[in-house]
């Protein structure tokens, strides 16, 4: 089965599919390859994440509407660990580690819960891009929610206050012959 076959949310796999359109002579694709507003659909679902790899931070240079909405505040120009606090940002940051340290394609299909919310099932994609082809500049993300939420602020909550399903990861090395 191609890694493209386990995303099961149709626009992330959409993304994938234009993050491989990318590819160059070298791989992953370099930031400057990827133009968010060829895919309108979906921006609002999008993010653009710069990592430095110093600090082992991430900071945010782009984030759609909807992904702002599930974290209630405004993300441009914030490091992770400054946007969110514990234990939801442990919970993002596990993720963006393995797309950017271990340089692999990352794809999440999970339920979460937080305390006074509805549960959210949701969808991830995390795709690494390289300016050298050898270290990870930059990580594309795109979130898919299927479920509403509430007004409650997320940074108000206390560790014993989230709950997560993990339904499905899979990931693939970006450096990988790719069919």
């Amino acid at each position: 089965m191609r890694f493209a076959d386990k995303i099961d949310e149709e626009g992330l796999r959409g993304l994938y599919r234009y993050w491989l359109s990318k590819k160059t002579s070298r791989f992953p694709p370099p930031r400057s390859s990827i133009n968010p507003t060829e895919l309108p659909r979906l921006l609002p679902m999008m993010f653009v994440i710069e990592v430095d790899h110093g600090q082992q931070r991430f900071r945010y240079r782009l984030a759609g509407q909807q992904v702002e909405d599930l974290v209630q505040t405004r993300l441009h120009g914030l490091w992770l660990d400054e946007a969110l606090r514990s234990p939801l940002r442990e919970f993002f940051d596990e993720g963006f580690c393995i797309a950017a340290f271990e340089r692999k394609v990352h794809y999440r299909c999970n339920t979460l819960h937080l305390a006074g919310r509805p549960y959210i099932r949701y969808s991830r994609l995390l795709l690494p891009l390289s300016d050298d082809g050898e270290r990870i500049d930059h990580l594309l993300g795109c979130i898919k929610l299927d479920g509403a939420i509430n007004t409650r602020n997320p940074s108000q909550l206390e560790e014993h206050e989230i709950t997560v399903s993990d339904v499905a990861t899979f990931e693939r090395d970006a450096y990988e012959t790719l069919q």
